[in-house]
């Protein structure tokens, strides 16, 4: 009796809870670690970009923001900000010294105000050559200079090889430029580049800055006679609608986007890690440089398809006006604080290619 009296009692409903409760509460606890370890937030590298989701640049960069994702899946998240949603290229090295965000891609003619050396790509020199010429000086003693004042300078790392957006013209509204005499007295707006003010004044025009929000208005009330910017550009905000009519492609540089990220970030990755953000970054550079130049050769077709008349100079007159350029491009040099060395090597390294 005694013995079923106490079976019976064992498994009454009030025990069973209470060993319920006691079991629950040590799975609870050895699962508590398991789950926190799954439940974690992973670090985050954030890429910012200045351009919408249709620019070439964007595009790339994204698919490099992609292959990241899965190469570095579990260890770390990839969050992705187009179209200026994080920052502006124009706030973009302050934003990566506060840790802000790790990676950008801005342009090239966003540097000389940090970096003088990066002016070298805006000089007279460079008026009217060829995406080969912006190439090789990269790969050349001097473009390794130029690597090293900027991750110096900037306390950044590059990533490296740059991408293109491709040949930078001048277009024009009512006031057509069809030789370099055209140039005086117009009004030309500029993305930013201290090298293209100077360009610009001594073939005798005057640059000045309007945001591109705010260009449109700006042409259609001729407070600007002319553009310096990419077909793609022109193409993409349907620029023949806001007065532009011609374009003078005369290729004043070659533009391109350099891929920067904090250097205090790099430093405290893995080395696995890095090279996986090097090579990830490579993959993308060719496929992105033919598909700037195909989205400008599209651009380009669009554009005389509104009728835009396109003067393309001959090679003697490009010839003409860089020598006339050249004439002051010492003086240039100095006032965008490039170096006396590093302004001898850009002239070597002319020298040499004119021997090749």
């Amino acid at each position: 009796m005694l013995k079923s009296s106490c079976s019976q009692k064992s498994s009454s409903p009030h025990i069973r809870k209470t060993l319920f409760k006691y079991s629950f509460l040590v799975a609870t606890c050895l699962l508590l670690p398991l789950t926190s370890l799954f439940s974690a937030e992973l670090p985050i590298i954030r890429i910012s970009v200045e351009n919408t989701a249709s620019h070439v640049q964007t595009q790339a960069v994204e698919k490099f923001a992609k292959a990241l994702q899965q190469n570095l899946a579990g260890t770390y998240e990839i969050q992705f900000f187009p179209a200026a949603s994080l920052f502006k290229d124009s706030d973009i090295f302050g934003a990566l010294s506060q840790g802000k965000v790790e990676i950008a891609v801005p342009g090239t003619w966003q540097f000389d105000r940090y970096i003088p050396e990066v002016g070298l790509f805006l000089l007279p020199s460079l008026y009217g050559k060829k995406a080969i010429t912006t190439y090789n000086l990269m790969q050349s003693p001097l473009g390794e200079k130029i690597i090293t004042a900027i991750e110096n300078s900037m306390d950044v790392k590059i990533l490296g090889r740059w991408i293109d957006l491709g040949y930078i013209q001048v277009f024009s509204t009512e006031k057509p430029i069809r030789n370099q005499k055209d140039y005086i007295g117009k009004l030309i707006r500029v993305a930013g580049g201290k090298g293209n003010v100077f360009r610009l004044e001594t073939l005798g025009a005057k640059a000045v800055s309007i945001a591109w929000t705010d260009l449109p208005l700006a042409l259609s009330r001729s407070k600007v006679d002319g553009i310096l910017t990419s077909y793609e550009s022109v193409a993409s905000a349907r620029l023949w609608e806001y007065g532009i009519k011609q374009v003078y492609e005369d290729n004043q540089y070659f533009a391109q986007y350099v891929p920067i990220i904090s250097a205090p970030f790099w430093s405290r990755l893995p080395k696995e890690v890095q090279q996986t953000l090097l090579t990830t970054w490579d993959s993308i550079v060719d496929q992105e440089r033919f598909d700037a130049k195909y989205a400008q050769a599209i651009a380009k077709e669009k554009i005389r398809a509104k009728n835009i008349a396109i003067k393309v100079p001959p090679e003697k007159e490009i010839q003409e006006t860089r020598d006339r350029l050249l004439l002051t491009e010492k003086e240039t040099a100095t006032k965008l604080g490039i170096p006396t060395e590093t302004y001898a090597l850009l002239k070597q390294f002319f020298l040499e290619q004119e021997t090749l």
